[in-house]
């Protein structure tokens, strides 16, 4: 007789899960409003994670650029500079040495070496300059 209670016990207290169950699935409107709070505040915290790594990569990477264009900058200062000089050398040779046709054509090569290489840190620094 015992056994046949405690069976029946069973049996009502599982109905009693079961129908719980059934009805709101266990959870009350209080717990339910906790787990969507909790995944709103994972999905916030990840949104702002993220936009704080992004921002901190475009801080690297413009300190970078600010840096390259710095370099570039100086290479081009010196490059004019190397070519001003050449220029006035060239002026100066010219009223000495023309008749050395070939010292002439030497310094012409070099400066056109020299112009080529400026325009080209020219296009590198305007690049580097529209880069966020």
């Amino acid at each position: 007789m015992n056994q046949n209670k405690a069976g029946e016990f069973r049996e009502e207290g599982d109905r009693k899960v079961f129908e719980s169950k059934k009805k709101g699935g266990g959870l009350s409107p209080a717990h339910r409003f906790l787990a969507f709070m909790l995944w709103l505040g994972v999905v916030c915290g990840g949104f702002f994670l993220a936009k704080y790594y992004f921002d901190q990569a475009i801080q690297t990477v413009q300190q970078t650029n600010a840096m390259n264009v710095q370099t570039l900058e100086a290479r081009l200062e010196s490059l004019a500079a190397d070519v001003g000089e050449i220029k006035k050398d060239l002026n100066s040779a010219g009223r000495t040495l023309s008749s050395s046709d070939s010292i002439q054509k030497e310094l012409n090569k070099k400066i056109e070496e020299l112009d080529s290489q400026l325009k080209e840190l020219e296009k590198s620094l305007n690049i580097l300059r529209e880069a966020p």
